[in-house]
């Protein structure tokens, strides 16, 4: 069994028995206890070691620094990833301000995770160095894990995280690269649905088309660009799905010559 599919195996046990053990914990120490720890072992750390995972981490030597973590990953003695630990069930969204004010403060550190157990979120300082980025370049949900499994995608992220193959200089360009690409996926997809009247002229000059007023954009060309979208980026998929032997079934529309109305394909 190769690296990935370990990861993949003891991922699934873990969410197995978190989901669990989840509505137990009631506060953040048995949260952490039960619900962090294991995952930090997963990884690969040995969190009976002080040398290797310190608890209640702070940001300086002044007992009065307000800036601490959970729990803190060390390399020689320094601090690389720091790990805030939340209650079961609290908005992680609301929560970024503690692990943010201490990462920016130490700049050893490399990765942020955020988690409440059961949602791990991974942060990095991709943007500007010393300073965490707002958005998570992945977020793990373990009740999902549990039910659907883990993507090749995300294990590809966390083998990152783990002791093995963690690399404090690297970790940032990696996230960086994931970021990116999921701004465009969200940005592309927007686009898909309701095509901007930029994105609109950009492909009508590509097809030799100038000049085009706004409202014939909007009345016409625009349908007819999300059409052509559908057409050329759905259509493949259910056909290669098709190929593949398993059996699609649009949301809300029927298919008719070869030809779908635009809606959710699902694999059954």
């Amino acid at each position: 069994m190769n690296a990935l599919n370990e990861l993949r195996a003891g991922l699934c046990s873990v969410a197995k028995r978190s989901v669990g053990l989840m509505s137990a914990c009631g506060n953040e120490e048995s949260t952490k206890l039960y619900l962090v720890l294991p995952i930090i072992g997963l990884f690969g750390y040995d969190y009976s070691n002080p040398y290797e995972v310190y608890p209640q981490h702070s940001a300086s030597a002044d007992p009065n620094q307000p800036n601490r973590v959970d729990l803190a990953v060390l390399r020689e003695g320094a601090p690389v990833i720091a790990i805030a630990c939340k209650k079961v069930g609290t908005d992680l969204a609301e929560s970024r301000g503690d692990l943010r004010a201490y990462c920016n403060a130490v700049a050893t550190t490399k990765l942020g995770i955020l988690t409440n157990g059961i949602l791990f979120e991974f942060f990095v300082d991709s943007a500007h160095p010393n300073v965490m980025d707002e958005d998570p370049f992945l977020t793990m949900d373990l009740e999902s894990v549990w039910r659907n499994g883990v993507s090749d995608e995300v294990l590809e992220a966390l083998v990152h995280v783990t002791k093995a193959s963690f690399d404090p200089d690297k970790i940032a360009e990696m996230a960086h690269v994931r970021l990116v690409k999921k701004r465009l996926r969200t940005a592309l997809v927007d686009e898909t649905n309701t095509p901007s009247e930029e994105f609109c002229r950009f492909f009508l000059q590509r097809a030799g088309i100038k000049q085009v007023r706004k409202g014939t954009i909007d009345r016409y060309y625009g349908p007819l660009i999300k059409a052509a979208f559908d057409e050329a980026l759905v259509l493949p998929a259910v056909q290669k799905l098709r190929n593949e032997g398993k059996s699609l079934l649009p949301i809300g529309v029927v298919e008719v010559d070869g030809d779908f109305a635009r809606g959710d394909v699902i694999a059954v």
